[in-house]
């Protein structure tokens, strides 16, 4: 079982992060300058492959804030208004399980 963690830019874009940048992210120990003074999305993917026969994915969103420096300062529910999208959601997911030999998951 992995997590992964992943940031959608302002741009339009997915920005991943590795479990120890995101952990020194979240303690304001590793701050993002180009983020600084914004609030952004946030989706946590964990993938368990372990069963060999079935691939379990369990996802979590946030919305994220960053000080004038870039260090987070924030983390809860996104708003109504920054909602994760399926398509961001179903892309993030994708990205997440692309290594996977055979991973050919079906969204509901």
């Amino acid at each position: 079982m992995h997590t992964r963690h992943f940031v959608l830019t302002l741009d339009g874009g997915i920005r991943e992060f590795t479990a120890e940048q995101a952990a020194l992210v979240a303690a304001g120990s590793e701050p993002l300058p180009e983020f600084a003074d914004r609030r952004v999305r946030y989706l946590q993917v964990t993938v368990d492959d372990e069963n060999g026969s079935e691939l379990r994915i369990q996802t979590a969103g946030a919305a994220i804030e960053f000080d004038h420096s870039g260090k987070m300062t924030q983390a809860g529910p996104p708003a109504a208004d920054e909602q994760i999208s399926r398509f961001e959601h179903d892309a993030v997911v994708q990205w997440a399980i692309k290594n996977i030999p055979n991973a050919a998951p079906t969204f509901h």
